[in-house]
């Protein structure tokens, strides 16, 4: 089969909703996963190229932007640049795509990179370098994990490098995260969420405003500072609660009003503000 059958095969599949395979479902549950893959083969038919080691795979070349201008006008009224940043997680967690570092790379696109890097000349060395991705022949369902993507998932969700890390391993979050800048994750470790667990079962509910010390991060490079917002706490539970480890540890981020008559809370606190509680305290 030559290259543009390859690719059109693969588009074709994804306009059919991976009938008949376990990657139906998400395609079909969260919005705008099928358009963001759709794009992405349909920019590496108008310029593919074999950057991975393995040469028989094809790769893309090209920025969460690039991929969100290339969308179609329908798609851009309903979702932004960030959506797609989402989803392009959420599809490197099913191995559909797979970033790609500088250890995936093959000697020639290693080649290529370095002679962009050298001749910039300057203190920026490898920030600022093209994402590039390899993407997956979508007819061998075998080596995919779309069961990885579940109906919580949504282009709202992002899926941190931690909960990638508490409901699988350290390894797949290195590989969702994997970029040529040479830049690494800084964020709390997996024994911290398990004190976290513990201790909402222990005191069967905790607060946003309580979550500070558990996500404070193992090692922070010089002069950073730890988020300290409500937005950010909600954003890493939305995404624990998404990939599957809060339920796993028993656990619901949900509004206060679902615990009200079985915990003591603040006389104050709004029926709607989310808590962390321990699910078996609802008779």
């Amino acid at each position: 089969m030559n290259t543009e059958n390859y690719i059109k095969s693969n588009i074709d599949f994804i306009k059919d909703n991976a009938r008949g395979t376990s990657l139906s479902t998400p395609l079909r549950n969260i919005k705008g996963l099928a358009q963001v893959l759709k794009t992405l083969y349909k920019l590496t038919l108008k310029q593919p190229s074999n950057q991975f080691i393995d040469s028989s795979y094809f790769t893309v070349q090209c920025t969460t932007k690039a991929i969100y201008l290339s969308t179609t006008k329908s798609f851009q009224a309903k979702f932004s640049e960030e959506d797609v940043r989402h989803l392009m997680r959420m599809l490197a967690l099913a191995e559909i795509v797979q970033p790609l570092d500088w250890k995936h790379l093959n000697k020639d696109a290693k080649l290529d990179k370095m002679a962009i890097v050298n001749a910039k000349h300057n203190e920026s060395g490898y920030a600022g370098m093209t994402p590039v991705y390899k993407l997956a022949n979508l007819n061998e369902t075998s080596s995919i994990h779309p069961e990885r993507l579940t109906r919580k998932m949504t282009p709202s969700i992002s899926l941190s490098y931690l909960a990638i890390a508490c409901q699988y391993s350290y390894e797949l979050s290195e590989q969702v995260f994997a970029n040529l800048n040479n830049w690494v994750v800084v964020g709390p470790v997996t024994n911290q969420m398990e004190k976290l667990a513990t201790d909402v079962r222990m005191h069967k509910v905790v607060m946003v405003s309580q979550l500070k010390p558990y996500f404070k991060p193992a090692r922070m490079p010089k002069n950073y500072e730890q988020p300290d917002t409500s937005r950010y706490y909600r954003r890493m539970l939305a995404g624990l609660s998404a990939i599957g480890w809060l339920d796993s540890q028993g656990l619901a981020f949900g509004p206060a009003s679902k615990v009200r008559d079985y915990v003591e809370l603040p006389e104050d606190l709004n029926g709607g503000t989310k808590v962390l509680y321990d699910k078996s305290v609802i008779k």
